[in-house]
């Protein structure tokens, strides 16, 4: 499953089907898990294994509990990605024992075994997610004004295409913030070393104009999410993009393995057209 979408987070469901969660971004899970769904921000990549039991057609789809802010209700939605047809033929060979075996992966546990004394340490850095606006049109201040009376750690509805359609880049500036300089997006100066072992604290600010969760994407590294609000990653897996929630913290283990200039953004395209990134410097040996 790869999220090509420019801000929409996706729930996908496989219609009922045994769904076994293998790997993301950049490789596997420690341990493969069975799960219900998969939570997919922008950019964000996972493998999975189905298996489908019952002959006809399943749909796979984006299941999401939507928000009408206006009315305060919350209401089932469902949008169909894909329909799978299975057929009343039995697959051959029947790797079926195989499926129902959750494998753990004795050799990524030894790999990451050099990072767990850095997993549970303070941040070096620390960023926080936020917007600020100016000269909104009416309308978006009236739709924002109910719009955040209440605001769910995810959003998954429709709102954000209407609200970035009526709006510019010069009147709305989402924002990543060092909370030790004060340095905002493009100001921000990191500057590392190959081999570097970089803890960073990401918060996603619920005090914001419009509180919302971001996919936060590190180009040319890898990385581990140590832990979100405080709960320690029982399963680790290196990745390249985490969504962040509303109110939440994420920590993350950047391994800092590739000599350049790159960058760290949003990756829903609109806030990042907007000013949500900065460059970062990895100096070689």
């Amino acid at each position: 499953l790869t999220n090509v979408a420019n801000s929409r987070t996706f729930n996908v469901t496989f219609g009922g089907a045994q769904v076994k969660l293998i790997a993301s971004d950049v490789g596997r899970f420690e341990r493969e898990a069975w799960v219900e769904s998969v939570v997919i921000a922008p950019a964000e990549r996972y493998v999975v294994d189905v298996r489908f039991e019952e002959p006809g057609t399943t749909l796979i789809a984006n299941s999401i509990q939507a928000i009408n802010h206006f009315r305060g209700e919350f209401y089932p939605h469902v949008d169909t990605l894909s329909i799978v047809t299975v057929s009343t033929e039995t697959a051959a060979p029947d790797i079926s024992d195989s499926f129902y075996s959750l494998r753990v992966h004795d050799e990524i546990a030894a790999e990451l075994e050099p990072y767990r004394p850095h997993l549970n340490r303070e941040p070096d850095y620390e960023l926080e997610a936020t917007v600020r606006v100016q000269d909104l049109p009416t309308p978006i201040v009236l739709a924002m004004e109910a719009d955040t009376l209440f605001f769910p750690p995810m959003e998954w509805n429709d709102a954000m295409p209407v609200m970035n359609w009526l709006s510019t880049g010069d009147q709305v500036t989402w924002i990543l913030k060092d909370r030790d300089t004060g340095a905002e997006n493009n100001d921000i100066d990191w500057n590392f070393k190959v081999g570097d072992l970089v803890k960073i604290r990401i918060f996603n600010s619920p005090d914001s104009f419009h509180p919302m969760n971001h996919p936060i994407h590190i180009h040319g590294q890898r990385f581990l999410v140590t832990s979100m609000d405080g709960t320690e990653n029982q399963n680790l897996v290196w990745k390249d993009t985490a969504i962040v929630p509303v109110g939440s913290s994420m920590d993350l283990l950047v391994e800092m393995s590739n000599p350049g200039e790159w960058m760290l953004h949003c990756h829903i395209a609109e806030h990042l057209s907007a000013g949500m990134m900065f460059s970062f410097t990895v100096q070689g040996q």
